[in-house]
């Protein structure tokens, strides 16, 4: 143990870890603490000794002082908490191997017999406790060296001969040895598995950052290029309706770039909101003609609301916008021509799967958009809302749409949620922070 300066970002990750190698498998701390309060009063019976007793209530008030200092709920210093775990954790070790050392140096044959299946059992939870740490290492290690010595201590007067002696030495040294040594081979592939995984992140955050890049440039010059031609037609033509035309042209383009950076500004969730209490089933009331209008004669659309009134705190052009998009690209994935069903639904508890909790807390409305497509692989349903990704051909999409409404909902106080529909298709989540409306 250093006594050196620990930064807290470095102080709460050896917190965390901790917290999982003592307390983080629940069934196995259950189990731990279930077979102590079993096995202890059974030997307090047959011995007729209460020092294990006195040995267990010690050890269950150390682990509660460990939880209660690594609970990560807790929000004090991450330094200063860090060091007194280290001193809780030492406690703890002191109290554990002292009732180890008591039961080898007993006189009781059957005391002795447990003890030494104690310390075997001891050695394989070390050994497979998940998430071990350097906190954790030399403690224990002293810990087993005190426990060996105990043992030795307590079979060395029937040990016949000197060469039995050495062998038995020479044994034990070998054990402590193999158990540091496997510690430090667990602790060596964690951090060859934590520079991988951050070797990874570095390379998705740059694969993002060209794809962004990459796309804003693509994006922009195409309807840049489009500005510059018309203007120099606009030069060039004496036509008036001609120019006209070109003119026409120009502010499409200009339009698009708009659209760009209005999706770009909504992707980074930066977007300038007006939300109210909104009844979601009149609101998708009144959007069912507006969509009907905008999607191909060849789309059936069916709207769901729920059986009771669901109110939302939502900005409604913004919502408006984000299930038109939505609609469109349900129309695209099946060809221009199937089935879209758009439906309202209350959750009470946060969905599973989500990579960041919504800012607000259950209950949330749902608004669903479900299409009858094709679906997308595993692999490309977390990529549909990054920016610029889109599974269109080259051109024919921005790959900022999911994206904005994905930018929209977290700003919302919600999340988007993507999932392959049943049997086919694309199911898209929109889950919005409920109210109790009037």
């Amino acid at each position: 143990m250093n006594d050196e300066p620990i930064m807290a970002n470095d102080a709460t990750a050896r917190l965390i870890k901790m917290y999982r190698a003592d307390f983080g498998n629940r069934s196995e701390l259950i189990l731990r603490l279930f077979a102590l309060l079993v096995a202890v009063p059974i030997f307090v019976f047959v011995a007729k000794d209460w020092t294990l007793a006195i040995w267990l209530l010690a050890y269950f008030a150390q682990q509660s002082l460990l939880f209660y200092i690594l609970n990560p709920r807790r929000r004090n210093s991450p330094t200063m908490r860090l060091r007194h775990a280290r001193l809780a954790y030492s406690l703890g070790a002191v109290i554990f191997h002292a009732g180890l050392v008591y039961m080898v140096t007993s006189a009781d044959h059957i005391v002795f017999v447990a003890g030494c299946i104690s310390v075997v059992a001891s050695a394989l939870y070390v050994l497979n406790r998940e998430n071990p740490t350097k906190d954790f290492l030399w403690i224990d290690t002293a810990g087993f060296l005190v426990v060996i010595l105990a043992i030795l201590y307590r079979i060395w007067p029937g040990i016949p001969n000197l060469s039995s002696q050495v062998l038995l030495v020479v044994l034990t040294s070998l054990g402590l040895f193999l158990l540091v040594r496997a510690q430090h081979m667990e602790l060596e592939r964690q951090q060859a598995r934590r520079h991988a995984e951050r070797r990874y992140a570095q390379a998705q955050k740059a694969r993002a950052l060209n794809q962004f890049v990459g796309g804003v440039a693509h994006d922009f010059n195409n309807q840049i290029t489009a500005i510059m031609g018309n203007l120099e037609l606009v030069e060039l033509l004496e036509d008036r309706e001609e120019r006209a035309a070109a003119m026409r042209q120009c502010r499409i383009a200009a339009d698009r770039a708009a659209l760009t950076v209005q999706q770009l500004v909504a992707s980074s969730g930066r977007t300038r909101l007006s939300p109210v209490d909104t009844n979601c089933n009149s609101f998708l009331k009144d959007l069912g003609p507006v969509l009907t209008d905008l999607l191909n004669p060849e789309i059936t659309l069916e709207i769901l609301p729920a059986a009771t009134p669901l109110w939302a705190k939502v900005d409604r052009d913004m919502l408006e916008t984000c299930l038109i998009q939505l609609c469109l690209n349900a129309q695209d994935a099946m060809q221009g021509k199937g089935h879209i069903e758009i439906g309202v639904k209350k959750v009470d508890t946060l969905p599973h799967g989500l990579e960041a909790k919504p800012e607000t807390a259950p209950p949330y409305v749902s608004i669903y958009v479900q299409d009858a497509g094709p679906g997308v692989s595993d692999e490309t349903l977390n990529k549909l809302p990054e920016p610029f990704y889109t599974t269109k051909g080259v051109g024919a999409g921005t790959g900022l749409g999911l994206s904005a409404v994905s930018g929209f909902a977290k700003q919302s106080g919600g999340a988007l949620v993507l999932d392959n529909a049943l049997p086919t298709g694309l199911l898209v989540t929109l889950l919005l922070p409920r109210v109790a409306g009037e």
